[in-house]
Parts: C-alpha cells; structure tokens; sequence
C-alpha cells in the first residue's frame, strides 16, 4: 500500500500564488466542502501533513519508493478507480514520474474522448467507466490547472529546492512544467479545479456597470475582482462565511458577514446600481421574501442581475428515471438547495416578488443521442428547457408594483 499524506493548509497560506484560492483549515468547512471530501476520500488510512513542512527535509525522512499526495481534497473519485489505479501503480510502477488519475484538472482531457457531458452524479459514474485505449498517457505540469492528487516516486520529492514547503509543491510542478504520467482508466472530478468560472463574465456581460453594486453571497470576491477591471463600480459583498470574506477582501469596497435571510443591515435610503444573485437564490428557504425585500434598495433605473439552476434539465429527469436523486457538492443538486423550479417556476417567484425580467438567457447542455429513443406519444415537450441547466436574468423593479 502506498502512503497517503493530505495536505493541510492553514487559513493564512495561499493554496496557489492567487489568494482567491486560499484554503481554508481542515475544521473550517462547510457543508458543500464537507461532502466533496467525503466522495474523494481514498478508501485507505490517509495522514496529515503541515502545508508549511520543507518538502526535501521531509522526504529524506522516509524509508518508501513514492507517497500519494492530497493536495486539495474536495473532488470526486470511486473507490473502485482509486483501487485500479493504485493496483496500476504498484504492479507498473511509476515510470519514476509524478503520477495523476485522468480527470477536469485540464478540460482538453475530454477532447477526442468518450465522456459525456456530467451533472448528477449518476453521470459521474459513468464518466469513471472510462477506459482510454492505453492505460498512461503523458502530460505537462502547466497543462494540469490544478494538481489535486499524485502519487510521487520519493526519489522526484528529493530534488525539490530545499526551502521549498509542502504548500508550494503543487505551484512549483506547474511553474517548471513537470512531465506527469496520467492514468487513463476513469475519471476524477476536481470541484475547485475549474474556480474562474466563479468570475462570472456571462453575468457582466448581461449589462453595462455602474455605480454601487450589491454582491449577495460573494464567496471569494471573483466576481466583484472581474468586474472592477472593465468598470468603474463601489462593490459591496456579503457572506455569512467569514473565511470566504477574507479572500474577497482585497476585491471589496465594503465586506459584510450576514445571513441574508435575515434583514439586510441598510438604511431605507440606501440605493444600488445593481443587485447580483448568482446562483444564491436557490440555497434559501423563501427566495421571493428576499427578492421583495430587495426592490426597496434598487434604484429606479438598476437592475437585478441573477442566476439560478433549471431542475427540469434532461440529466435530472435521467436520475429520475432510474430512482436517482444524489446531493452533490455543487450543480442542480447542490446538498445546501432548499429550492427547485423551472423557468416557469422562477419567472413566478420574481414576478410575485415585483420583478420584471427583460432579458433571459439559458446555458445549455444539449440532449444525448440516447434520448432519440423516448417517446411521448402526444405530449408537447419544451426542449429548450431540457437543454437548460442554468438561467441568466435582467431585472428591473415592476412598475405594477409601487
């Protein structure tokens, strides 16, 4: 068996050289993260290890040929595909190269492959039957985005600077364009590995920017970050995690902590620009009472700027048909949602809360060809709804409401 070491990282040390990717201290999770951990755990004896550890110092400690190291633990991977790669390792070796499992650390891994689109975890295993028709193939460290698991040949940890800390390590392979082997039997998702999409551009560029804008669950800060560059805007962020809030710091003009199903901590004068809700209004109880209380911060010509998940999205209705409904660390079925609607179902809420959209915008995982052998016999089908998994929204306060 080959040692497993994860990774700790402490709430001050950078994860990578952006500090939006800050990890948090093992105790200081929630519950989205909490879950992801528990679907990538290895399902052998894992150790910890300190982030600010010397790499080289460590390794001449050891009496073993490699050591599998965890350096982000919220990702996806069976049991079944850690036991075939771990089985490849030890009766293959490891090439005497770092070695990673296929996966969404570098999105062009799926170019030219079998693996269809995912969102539910049902399409998760099946994207783990994945076999390439050669079990390794190589790749380069600066392809990789993220190293989120590898096993390291001992001899490769001793040639590492020696002021180099186990929280750099993962860095400096990608800076140096390290030459990995990937095994290319399964798939591993890494749920932090594709973070820029927390950028939001498809939300940005929904309208034009200006003035004081209220950010309703921040997170690290990326958006408001992304946002600053093109336009000249006063950003407010708010949180009810405070390790969050941390990170977004540097991006914020004001950072608060608050539950935002509570009252909003403004004044009854205090107007903005522009409101954003990118994917929030889905993990509340009662989203129409929040967008009610909104409208009264609104200015008269701002705009709520919103997303949220489509649950009649084809990969839905394909768990259902088999008996599934799996909570996942993000996506539809995100463990913190409290609701679930259509276009139909959202348009009502934001209507009842005296909203008006003016623009709606849909992202779109098309239809499997499996789907060409249902048939429905007289039954009108919205298509455009089943290749829908997200909706984007422009809003502006209703003049039916006063």
């Amino acid at each position: 068996m080959i040692p497993i070491f994860q990774v700790i990282h402490s709430p001050t040390a950078p994860h990578s050289n952006d500090s939006l990717h800050r990890k948090m201290a093992l105790g200081d999770v929630n519950i989205e993260q909490q879950l992801a951990r528990e679907m990538g755990a290895p399902p052998y004896p894992v150790q910890e290890i300190s982030d600010s550890i010397p790499v080289r110092a460590w390794a001449e400690t050891l009496n073993v040929a490699e050591v599998c190291l965890l350096f982000d633990p919220e990702f996806w991977y069976s049991s079944q595909c850690w036991e075939q790669w771990s089985t490849a390792i030890l009766e293959e070796g490891t090439d005497n190269l770092i070695n990673v499992p296929l996966g969404n650390q570098d999105v062009s891994w799926q170019a030219g492959r079998d693996i269809s689109p995912y969102l539910t975890l049902p399409g998760l295993e099946t994207a783990a039957t994945y076999r390439g028709e050669e079990r390794w193939m190589r790749g380069r460290g600066q392809n990789l985005l993220a190293f989120c698991v590898a096993v390291v040949p001992i001899s490769l940890l001793k040639t590492v600077p020696d002021n180099l800390k186990f929280g750099d390590l993962a860095d400096y392979w990608i800076t140096i364009d390290t030459e990995v082997r990937i095994f290319c039997e399964g798939w591993l998702h890494a749920f932090n590995a594709l973070r820029e999409a927390e950028a939001r551009e498809d939300l940005i560029a929904l309208c034009q920017w200006q003035g004081l804008v209220l950010e309703l669950g921040c997170a690290n800060g990326l958006m408001a970050k992304t946002c600053k560059e093109k336009y000249p805007v006063t950003w407010l962020g708010i949180d009810m995690h405070n390790s969050a809030l941390k990170n977004a710091l540097p991006w914020l003009d004001l950072a608060i902590q608050a539950d935002i199903q509570n009252p909003l901590p403004f004044s009854e004068e205090t107007r903005f620009n522009r409101i954003v809700c990118a994917d929030v209004l889905e993990h509340i109880p009662y989203p129409w009472e929040l967008l009610s209380r909104l409208r009264q911060y609104i200015s008269s010509d701002g705009f709520l700027v919103a997303s949220f998940p489509n649950v009649g999205h084809w990969s839905i209705i394909d768990d259902l048909l088999t008996g599934r409904w799996d909570e996942t660390p993000s996506g539809i079925l995100c463990v913190t949602h409290h609701r679930f609607g259509t276009k139909k179902t959202w348009q009502g809420w934001l209507e009842k809360s005296g909203w008006e959209v003016i623009r709606w915008e849909e992202e779109k995982v098309p239809l499997p060809s499996h789907w060409e052998k249902y048939h429905f016999g007289h039954q009108v089908i919205n298509y455009e709804s089943l290749e829908t998994f997200r909706y984007r929204i422009l809003a502006r306060r209703s003049q039916l409401c006063i």
